[in-house]
């Protein structure tokens, strides 16, 4: 089936519930104040997107990507980005994330080197084998948000706080962080401190 490619359009206010989405491509469009509910997409590109004010919850993917997109205000419960990686050696699956909220989300082998995550919550999500090295994620609520075997060498965890990174499993050499939060990086060592 031929994919349908739809240029520089805005969905405003649009709420998709169960939905079907297959063997769409869409380039430089807007969604905005969008709800995608337990949607399903199938075959589709989304390519350099913007979502403002954009909730998805429950996202089912198969043989699609999203391709530098990005995201603001948005709520993202249950995504699995590593599902939605862009073909292509030099496309990244988001250019940017602002002020957004996201929980249960998982980003496997993926790469954000330099990207910024900072003032976002992110609750009980996972990072695992990504490249993070020089991110930010300062300022970020990262409540119970695992780090598992990621590079996050020189990332900026500072006045971050709920993160759980395991020392053991990640490349963290020069990596910042702040007092009293750091000492959660000692939770893998089991030890105490008095």
């Amino acid at each position: 089936m031929e994919k349908r490619y739809i240029e520089g359009r805005i969905f405003a206010e649009k709420n998709f519930q169960q939905t079907v989405i297959e063997n769409y491509e869409f380039a430089d469009c807007d969604f905005e104040n969008c709800k995608f509910e337990e949607c399903k997409i199938i075959g589709c590109i989304f390519k350099s997107c913007r979502f403002d004010n954009c909730t998805v919850i429950t996202l089912n993917s198969q043989h699609s990507e999203v391709k530098n997109v990005s995201l603001k205000n948005c709520n993202l419960i249950g995504v699995h980005w590593e599902e939605l990686l862009p073909s292509g050696r030099y496309a990244y699956a988001m250019e940017r994330m602002e002020k957004c909220y996201l929980k249960y989300n998982s980003f496997v082998d993926m790469s954000f080197v330099k990207f910024d995550f900072s003032g976002n919550f992110i609750q009980e999500s996972i990072f695992e084998n990504c490249n993070l090295a020089e991110s930010s994620f300062r300022n970020c609520r990262l409540e119970r948000t695992q780090f598992d075997g990621c590079d996050i060498r020189n990332a900026d965890f500072r006045e971050s706080c709920g993160y759980l990174i395991d020392i053991t499993s990640n490349k963290i050499k020069n990596a910042k962080f702040s007092y009293p939060e750091v000492v959660r990086l000692l939770d893998a060592l089991d030890i105490q401190i008095e």
